[in-house]
C-alpha cells in the first residue's frame, strides 16, 4: 500500500474535493480515509447523498486498535463502497479498481486519540495491493500526526495561488517538510495562474509542485455536492486533471517516474527528489 496525504494550511482550497477526485480516478484499488479533524463529513453528506456512517469509519478503527485486532482487516471492515461518479451507474465496469471510503470522526473527543493509531494502520497496509488517500483537512497548530507524516509516501499541501492562501504556507510548510518523507512533500495548486503560476510558487517556497488542478468551481461543486455527474464528466477538464494527477502520483510513489512542475519535470525516486 502506498499512502498519499492531502491537507491545507488555511481556508478551504479544496482538499476534500481533490482527495475525492483523485480517489475516483486512481488507477488501482484504493481507500479514501476522512481524517479531517473538523469532522465535516463532506463526502457522506454530498457525494454519498447523506449516507449515515453508523459504526463504520475511523471510530471503528480506533476501537479495533484498542482491542488489538488486525488493523488491515479493520480498515476494509470500516469502509463503505464508493460508487462510480457517472450518472449512469449501470455502466460501471466491474473489473475496474475497487474504491472505498472510510468515514470520519463522529466524536470530537476521539480526534487526538487517533494520532496513536496511524503507525499500526500504515504498517498493516504496507503489504496489501490497495493504496490509501488520506484527507487530513486543515493542519491546525499541531500539524499532522507524527506517525502519519513520517509514514506517508507523499504529502501534498493543497492551496490556491492567491496571496491570502499562500501566506499561511510560511508557517505550516517548513515543519511538514521536516517531518514528512524526504523529497516527497510538495504543493497541489488549485487554480494555478490566479494570479501566480506554478513556477513562481515553487521558486518562492523551495518545494515541488506535485499537481496543478484547474479552477472549475461549478464542476467541483457538482462532484462534492451532487453525487451524480453528467455522462461526459470524464472528458471535462477537472476530471482529466484528476486522472492525470492520480497516474503521476501513483507512478512517482512506486516507480520513481517524473512529475510535471510548470514547464519543467521533476523526478521523485526512492531516496527523494532530484
Amino acid at each position: 500500500m502506498s499512502t498519499v496525504v492531502l491537507a491545507s494550511a488555511s481556508g478551504a482550497p479544496g482538499v476534500t474535493t481533490t482527495a475525492l477526485g483523485l480517489t475516483l480516478a486512481w488507477p488501482r484499488d484504493v481507500l479514501l480515509l476522512d481524517a479531517d479533524r473538523s469532522a465535516a463529513h463532506t463526502v457522506l453528506a454530498g457525494y454519498l447523498r447523506g449516507q449515515a456512517p453508523h459504526a463504520l469509519g475511523v471510530q471503528g478503527l480506533l476501537q479495533a486498535y484498542r482491542e488489538r485486532l488486525p488493523m488491515g482487516e479493520a480498515l476494509l471492515a470500516n469502509a463503505l463502497a464508493l460508487p462510480d461518479a457517472r450518472a449512469s451507474r449501470a455502466a460501471e465496469d466491474p473489473s475496474g479498481p475497487d474504491r472505498r471510503f472510510v468515514p470520519g470522526f463522529t466524536h470530537l473527543g476521539s480526534v487526538g486519540l487517533f494520532d496513536g493509531v496511524w503507525g499500526s494502520l500504515l504498517e498493516a497496509g504496507r503489504g496489501t495491493d490497495r493504496d490509501l488517500v488520506v484527507d487530513a483537512g486543515r493542519l491546525g497548530p499541531a500539524g499532522l500526526a507524527g506517525e502519519l507524516a513520517g509514514g506517508a509516501d507523499m504529502i501534498g499541501l493543497v492551496c490556491r495561488t492567491t496571496l491570502v492562501s499562500l501566506a499561511a504556507l510560511r508557517l505550516h510548510l517548513p515543519p511538514l517538510v521536516d517531518s514528512g518523507p524526504p523529497g516527497r512533500v510538495g504543493l497541489v495548486l488549485v487554480g494555478p495562474g490566479r494570479p501566480y503560476g506554478a513556477r513562481e510558487v515553487a521558486d518562492q517556497f523551495g518545494v515541488r509542485v506535485l499537481a496543478e488542478i484547474p479552477w472549475e468551481p461549478k464542476a467541483a461543486a457538482d462532484l462534492i455536492e451532487a453525487g451524480s455527474l453528467p455522462r461526459n464528466w470524464s472528458r471535462q477538464g477537472l476530471a482529466r486533471s484528476y486522472a492525470r494527477t492520480a497516474e503521476q502520483l501513483r507512478a512517482a510513489m512506486t516507480e520513481g517516474l517524473t512529475l510535471p512542475q510548470g514547464a519543467e519535470t521533476v523526478t521523485v525516486g526512492a531516496g527523494g527528489a532530484a
